[in-house]
C-alpha cells in the first residue's frame, strides 16, 4: 500500500510538472503602445525570465490599457487580478507620492542630471514603495513631456485660452487651475474623442506617445519646451513576489535590468522619429524664447511650490533637490 501510494503521489508531481500547473504566471498591465520600445523591452523581459527560470516563471503583458488606466491596474494588483504593471510617475504616485518630485515642472533640465538624481534617489523610493506592498523591479526612462495643443502655444497665456488634459492628483490640478489654466481630468482611452468633440485642446504628452495614439493630427502643435521627464518602473506586488522561488529572483531582478539598461538611447531615436513623421504631417513645433521661458519658471516657481509637502512627499523632494544641487556643483566645477 505505502509502495502503491508512493506511485501515486510521485506520478501526480510528474504531472504537474509536466502540464505546467506548478509554474507562476504573472499578469501585468501597461499603458504603453503595442510595438513601441517599451512593450518590446518588457516582451524580452517575459522571455527572458522563462527562459531563466525553466519555464518556471511566466509573464503574460496587457499592453496598451488594456487592463485599464494606472489606477484600475493598482486597485487589480492590490486585489489580486493583476500582479504587476509598467507605471509610470503618475502611477507610482498612486502608491508613495515622493516619487513624482522627479517630476516637479521644469525641475529637472536634461536626461544627465535626471539619471544622476534617479540613481540616488532609487534606494529611498524602492524602501518606501516596499513599505506600501510593491517591489520594484527596475526603474524606467521615457523621454520628455511637452505641451501639445490645437492652436500654438510659446507663453503661459496662449495656454490660458485652451482646455488641457493633464493627470495628477486633485493638488495638482488645483496647481495649474490657481495658475489660471483650464484643466479636464480624463481617462486615456477618453482623450482622443475628448479632443474630437472640443472637450479638450491639448495634453501634456511625450512624442511617442502623441504619434502613437493620433493624438497630433488634432493637437498640431508642441512648444518647445521640456516640462519634466516621462519615467516609471516596473512593479510586482510583494505577494506575488514573494511565490518566486528566492534563488530565481536576483537573476531575474538583473536581466530585467540589463535589458533596460540599454533602452534609453532607443527611446531618444523613438522620440526623434516620432517627431519626423508628425512634423510630415504637419506638426508644427513653436520654439519658446528665453522670455517666455522665464515667465514659464514664474508660472510654476507661484502655482506649484505649494505642492511640496502635500502632492510630493517633502522629504523626497528635498533629497531631490540636494542630489540636483549636487550634480550641477559638480558639472560647473570641471
Amino acid at each position: 500500500m505505502r509502495n502503491r501510494s508512493l506511485r501515486a503521489a510521485c506520478a501526480i508531481l510528474f504531472f504537474v510538472a509536466a502540464t505546467g500547473l506548478g509554474a507562476i504566471s504573472l499578469k501585468l498591465g501597461s499603458l504603453v503602445p503595442t510595438g513601441s520600445p517599451w512593450d518590446l523591452a518588457l516582451k524580452r523581459i517575459a522571455a527572458e525570465w522563462s527562459a531563466r527560470s525553466g519555464g518556471e516563471v511566466g509573464m503574460r503583458i496587457y499592453a496598451s490599457g488594456i487592463a485599464g488606466d494606472e489606477p484600475d491596474m493598482l486597485r487589480k494588483i492590490r486585489i489580486g487580478q493583476l500582479h504587476a504593471a509598467m507605471l509610470s510617475m503618475n502611477g507610482l504616485q498612486g502608491i508613495y507620492n515622493g516619487v513624482k518630485a522627479l517630476s516637479y515642472p521644469l525641475f529637472m533640465e536634461n536626461d544627465a542630471e535626471f539619471a544622476y538624481v534617479l540613481e540616488r534617489m532609487a534606494p529611498f523610493f524602492e524602501k518606501e514603495l516596499a513599505k506600501r506592498g510593491f517591489k520594484v523591479v527596475l526603474w524606467a526612462p521615457g523621454g520628455w513631456l511637452y505641451f501639445f495643443t490645437r492652436q500654438p502655444v510659446v507663453s503661459p497665456r496662449e495656454l490660458r485660452q485652451q482646455k488641457l488634459w493633464v493627470t495628477g492628483n486633485p493638488d495638482e490640478m488645483q496647481a495649474w487651475q490657481r495658475s489660471g489654466f483650464t484643466v479636464v481630468p480624463l481617462t486615456v482611452s477618453d482623450i482622443m474623442t475628448s479632443l474630437q468633440g472640443g472637450m479638450i485642446d491639448g495634453m501634456i504628452t511625450s512624442p511617442l506617445l502623441a504619434a502613437s495614439n493620433q493624438w497630433f493630427a488634432i493637437a498640431s502643435n508642441m512648444a518647445g519646451l521640456r516640462l519634466s521627464p516621462l519615467w516609471g518602473a516596473l512593479v510586482v506586488s510583494e505577494k506575488a513576489w514573494g511565490e518566486i522561488p528566492a534563488a530565481l529572483r536576483p537573476a531575474l531582478e538583473k536581466s530585467a535590468r540589463g535589458i533596460v539598461g540599454s533602452l534609453g538611447p532607443d527611446l531618444a531615436r523613438a522620440d526623434a522619429r516620432a517627431l519626423e513623421v508628425m512634423k510630415g504631417y504637419g506638426l508644427k513645433i513653436n520654439e519658446v524664447g528665453a522670455r517666455e521661458r522665464d515667465e514659464w519658471t514664474e508660472v510654476v516657481r507661484r502655482g506649484f511650490e505649494m505642492l511640496i509637502g502635500t502632492a510630493f512627499d517633502r522629504a523626497a523632494y528635498d533629497l531631490a533637490l540636494g542630489y540636483k544641487a549636487e550634480f550641477r556643483a559638480a558639472k560647473a566645477s570641471r
